[in-house]
């Protein structure tokens, strides 16, 4: 036993031991990395496997879809620029000088026919509406609006006066004392 011990001959030299020594730590190394992508790999599985959505996201992605849907049905894509350019034809403002409330009523969308406005007072109330329907070769247009106000003072239903100046109705009302 003792010729095979002679046989193997141990190096101590300088170059072997650095050699070794590199060995051992890329194998550490190694090992290392393969446990952590172990753990990683199955704490991955785990989070995927036992995940659940909460009720809460449902509930929100619920609502979203239904405020989206609410939203498309409220809007018209073909006519929302030309809504949202429409203005009231309507001005009211008072009169100090002549103790008198004014009402301009704008007579172009109603071709310029006081005719087709309709004026209602009682009291402190006052009703405008006005219609004007256009029929074209493949088209109906319908404008019409109403407005009411209820104003501080009472008017004299007697003396108020409507004139047509340009493509302005002209309606005042006389506060009464």
């Amino acid at each position: 036993m003792e010729e095979n011990n002679n046989n193997f001959k141990e190096c101590h030299c300088e170059e072997h031991k650095a050699e070794h020594w590199v060995k051992f730590a890329l194998l550490l190394l190694g090992l290392f990395l393969a446990c952590y992508l172990a753990v990683y790999y199955v704490l991955d599985q785990m989070r995927h496997s036992y995940y659940i959505p909460s009720r809460m996201d449902n509930i929100d992605k619920i609502l979203q879809e239904q405020d989206k849907l609410f939203n498309e049905m409220t809007t018209f894509p073909m006519h929302y620029n030309a809504m949202m350019n429409v203005k009231s034809p309507v001005e009211t403002y008072k009169d100090d000088e002549n103790d008198a409330y004014k009402v301009i009523v704008d007579l172009k969308p109603f071709n310029d026919n006081p005719d087709n406005i309709n004026v209602d007072i009682k009291s402190n109330r006052v009703s405008i509406s006005g219609e004007e329907e256009k029929s074209g070769k493949n088209s109906e247009n319908v404008y019409a609006f109403s407005q009411s106000f209820v104003l501080p003072e009472k008017i004299k239903t007697n003396k108020v006066k409507k004139e047509k100046s340009g493509h302005k109705y002209i309606i005042t009302l006389p506060i009464d004392d």
